[in-house]
């Protein structure tokens, strides 16, 4: 079913088949928004590794939350106040990492809205930018595999799957 034909009687010619050009399409806009909400969100201390601002977190102090009555234990958070090491402002913000020796040395990302890391790593930021390579990546690759399949079959040679027209 999927072919549309033109014209009429014994001179019916094929019309192109409309394939998943279109899909792919939208897999790879979707792949890549994914990718960029993966990318934005969940690289955070990777960004803190690479072009953190360094400085030093003072008057550390943490809280412990008790989770046990929907079955995901306790969560600790903890915020300090954060002084760059180039000199300037200093500001209250979220701390991830061992605080138990202070003042701590950590590095800021997104300024002063952002989180001070203790000790980041390159290394946490391996599965998010991997995921983000496989959302945009794969589709992007299927496409490009189509789009070689499409260019390289002879004109008049019906797409691979498309119903073939019977003679009579």
């Amino acid at each position: 079913m999927g072919a549309f034909w033109t014209g009429s009687g014994a001179g019916r010619s094929r019309s192109e088949q409309v394939g998943p050009a279109p899909w792919l399409a939208l897999a790879c806009l979707v792949g890549l928004f994914l990718a960029y909400v993966v990318l934005v969100n969940f690289t955070s201390e990777l960004r803190a590794a690479l072009w953190g601002e360094p400085g030093t977190v003072t008057e550390v102090s943490c809280r412990t939350y008790d989770n046990t009555v929907a079955n995901a234990g306790t969560s600790t958070s903890c915020s300090g106040v954060f002084s760059p090491d180039g000199g300037g402002s200093s500001f209250d913000v979220p701390v991830e990492g061992d605080v138990d020796v202070q003042p701590v040395h950590a590095w800021l990302v997104d300024g002063a809205s952002g989180t001070a890391y203790v000790s980041p790593t390159v290394w946490a930021g391996v599965v998010p930018v991997g995921l983000s390579l496989l959302l945009a990546g794969l589709p992007a690759a299927v496409a490009v595999r189509h789009v070689r399949r499409v260019h390289a079959r002879r004109p008049g040679e019906p797409l691979r799957g498309s119903d073939a027209e019977s003679g009579a």
